[in-house]
């Protein structure tokens, strides 16, 4: 999720195609995270969870690649941490003390090194800006880091730890985002007509109840999809587990590929909320834990259970994407830090070194 800014208004050449992209992608984040309590009781939840899963985080990790480009500018490196490191390690803080407060634990645990649920992204962005200047300069950067992607999961220490699985996994998304070319996007758009990638994504529906309910092989898609448990945590520790993640990971860009499509592409009512998605992915969690922790779910089920968590969910997105809640949070979520960074000198007001006269 990347951090524009959030008065589209100024600028007359914003492509809005993107924050239409942002908002139906992190509303579908929210949605996501809200279906999880109830994918243990309704096939039909867990089938739609797996079909958002399939790709929503692949893209928008896609896509904060895609705005990296301008990593060599200076003053990226100060951004980086102003932007991602530092609004980590707030809500990694506050997300630990909320947790402590709703579920009554014993004590607060904070752990920096090991990201909290949904803070893995911020975590694994600084990792990926960090090591992007390195990786580009690779013969074959994008085949690198395929290949790492798989390997990845032969490990079986790498876990949630410095977010190191998903870390590498995830990495070619951003990748491939980094070296994508608006033009590209319009290729896209000039070759799959929008009906077609509307039977495209609807066939993801019936394809993730197959797989998890019919299909032969006896695995659990759900934990295939977070791209974070070694493969023989998943009860595959075969050597050509790996394929399987190659498939997710086509998977993912076609649906990506597909869902790109039909997104519209010029300004909407809803172009001006995907400007903000980073306070909806950093504040969502906060309701969908207090949600979680009160299962208020026991006492209503079924259809009006499961529209009820959509509709809420999706006013949810709307909500935290609003001018309000953005003045009021923004301290927390992009926090003016300037003043932890040296300023940067003049060149030309600095001390010349004094000649040193031999003797």
């Amino acid at each position: 999720m990347s951090n524009p800014k959030p008065d589209i208004s100024k600028n007359k050449e914003r492509d809005y195609f993107f924050d239409n992209v942002k908002f139906l992608l992190i509303t579908l984040v929210v949605i996501g995270h809200a279906y999880r309590p109830l994918i243990g009781d309704s096939s039909l939840m867990k089938t739609l969870y797996l079909a958002i899963y399939t790709f929503h985080m692949p893209l928008f990790i896609l896509l904060a690649g895609y705005f990296a480009k301008s990593f060599h500018k200076d003053g990226q490196n100060k951004k980086v941490i102003a932007t991602i490191l530092i609004p980590y390690f707030i809500f990694e803080i506050l997300y630990s003390v909320y947790d402590h407060l709703i579920y009554r634990t014993d004590q607060i645990d904070i752990s920096i090194l090991e990201p909290y649920w949904l803070m893995w992204f911020l975590f694994s962005l600084f990792l990926w800006r960090l090591i992007l200047p390195y990786f580009v300069n690779l013969k074959y950067p994008l085949a690198t880091a395929f290949v790492l992607a798989i390997l990845i999961g032969y490990v079986d220490d790498a876990d949630r730890y410095l977010s190191l699985s998903r870390t590498v996994a995830f990495f070619p998304f951003f990748l491939l985002g980094y070296y994508l070319q608006r033009h590209h996007f319009d290729q896209l758009f000039q070759r799959v007509k929008r009906w077609v990638a509307w039977i495209g994504l609807a066939a993801v529906i019936p394809l993730m109840y197959w797989m998890d309910f019919l299909a032969p092989i006896d695995t659990s898609w759900r934990r295939w999809l977070y791209f974070v448990f070694p493969y023989e945590d998943v009860g595959h520790s075969e050597w050509y587990a790996g394929l399987i993640r190659v498939g997710l990971i086509i998977l993912a860009l076609v649906v990506s590929a597909l869902f790109l499509v039909v997104v519209p592409r010029g300004k909407t009512f809803f172009s001006e909320w995907g400007a903000r998605s980073i306070y909806v992915y950093l504040l969502h969690g906060f309701f969908i834990r207090a949600y979680s922790g009160l299962d208020w779910y026991d006492h209503i089920s079924g259809i009006a259970l499961y529209t009820s968590v959509t509709v809420t969910s999706v006013l949810l997105a709307v909500f935290l994407s609003s001018k309000w809640v953005m003045a009021v949070t923004h301290p927390l979520v992009q926090p003016k830090v300037h003043w932890i960074f040296r300023e940067k000198r003049d060149p030309r007001h600095l001390n010349k070194p004094k000649n040193v006269v031999s003797s």
